[in-house]
């Protein structure tokens, strides 16, 4: 098969073709004849993007999203690869649960997935024999994301370190120093810049949504820093059920963070999705992942960012990361995951639109441009809003064992 037009190539626009077999990248050249291409005429080819931090909920909370919605969302919003978190009910801490999940996975997904371990003091001490016995059928990609404040999963310092010390996987963390928050509606900046000074002091983490300029500066260099949508876009007091954790910060903030984007390492949702009914009585969570690519794509167009540096955050660096080989952007050798974006056409959210069970987005209104095809795998996922691939197609996402080093 072959995939031709303009395309994001080694950090510039060109046009040729894209050469695919078996779902892989195997050529790129300048043009060639062929019956079975794929002529894009109108629109850029980017490739697909990555989401690292999603809660798909199921399990128990299968009323607020499951796999199923969840990666269909993903798929609408241009995004070939979720990683989901652990923090489900129940939780996802030892064997039977993570295989439980990745079992739902492989026959619900639309998109390629993957999962994290979850960690708590109860589990702790055999992390390492939970990670081994696991990995005998699928790669965990991280330990996390960790919670050092949190009801049900809150883990301490100490044991983090010792984690850290024992284990060479990636750990991510959700960065709020629990003795600052004494309630759960208050807190503030400090709490997450505290959490990120002791943790770096320990050794190098992945820091989930980072909400604040300080936190940024101290993560750069040192280890990896993740932002949301909506901590780039959104400030505290302009949102219709805007509780979220870490909270979303003063406009000053917010636009401080948008500058710093040089520091980001990675762009990802945090999909946290609730019922509107669950919003009212204070559930903190904004779903994202549909919206995530589209909505920086419209920064690129209104020259707030550069396309290199959505490409860099979406796709290249979540896929080092994160140990995922062939995710990471047109290459020969990579899997053929892109997607068509036009620019021209720019739409504004509506809930309405989308596909998260969600029934709902903080970022109604907003102007954001929607993916009109979507390959993965080489196969065609998406076009204009049709989904052409069952539930399951997605696979169980393998890579490399090794992270990427800055």
């Amino acid at each position: 098969m072959i995939i031709s037009g303009k395309f994001f190539y080694k950090n510039s626009i060109v046009e040729g073709c894209i050469v695919v077999e078996d779902g892989v990248i195997v050529d790129i050249r300048k043009d060639i004849r062929s019956d079975d291409k794929f002529e894009v005429s109108k629109g850029l080819i980017l490739p697909a993007g990555l989401d690292v931090h999603v809660h798909f909920r199921d399990f128990e909370e299968s009323y607020k999203e499951t796999i199923e919605s969840g990666s269909l969302s993903a798929l609408h919003g241009g995004i070939c690869l979720v990683v989901d978190q652990p923090n489900t009910k129940p939780p996802v801490v030892d064997e039977k649960n993570y295989l439980r999940r990745i079992e739902k996975a492989d026959r619900t997904s639309y998109v390629d997935y993957s999962l994290n371990l979850g960690l708590t003091e109860e589990n702790s001490s055999e992390i390492e024999k939970i990670i081994e016995r696991i990995e005998r059928n699928v790669r965990i990609p991280a330990v996390g994301e960790v919670f050092l404040q949190h009801k049900t999963m809150q883990v301490s310092y100490e044991t983090l370190k010792s984690v850290r010390d024992r284990i060479e996987k990636l750990i991510t963390v959700h960065a709020e120093d629990a003795e600052l928050i004494r309630d759960e509606s208050v807190r503030p900046k400090e709490a997450e810049i505290i959490a990120v000074r002791r943790c770096v002091e320990m050794g190098k983490f992945y820091f989930c949504h980072i909400s604040t300029p300080e936190a940024l500066n101290i993560i750069h260099r040192r280890s990896f820093a993740e932002v949301t949508p909506h901590h780039l876009l959104l400030s505290k007091g302009k949102v219709k059920f805007e509780r979220v954790n870490p909270p979303l910060r003063s406009e000053r903030d917010r636009i401080e963070l948008l500058r710093n984007i040089d520091k980001v390492d990675v762009i990802a949702s945090d999909h946290a999705p609730h019922t509107i009914e669950d919003k009212k009585n204070g559930a903190p969570g904004f779903p994202g992942v549909e919206v995530m690519y589209p909505l920086m794509l419209n920064l690129v167009k209104n020259g707030i960012i550069d396309l290199k540096t959505v490409v860099e955050k979406i796709v290249v660096n979540p896929a080092k990361i994160f140990g995922f080989d062939m995710y990471s952007g047109i290459e020969i050798g990579n899997y053929a995951n892109l997607a068509v974006f036009d620019f021209s056409e720019v739409r504004k959210i509506r809930a309405e639109d989308l596909h998260s069970k969600a029934g709902w987005t903080p970022y109604e209104g907003f102007e954001a441009i929607f993916p009109k095809v979507v390959f993965v795998r080489g196969v065609r996922a998406l076009d204009y809003g049709e989904v052409l691939v069952d539930r399951g197609f997605g696979m169980l996402a393998t890579g490399s064992h090794m992270q990427y080093e800055h």
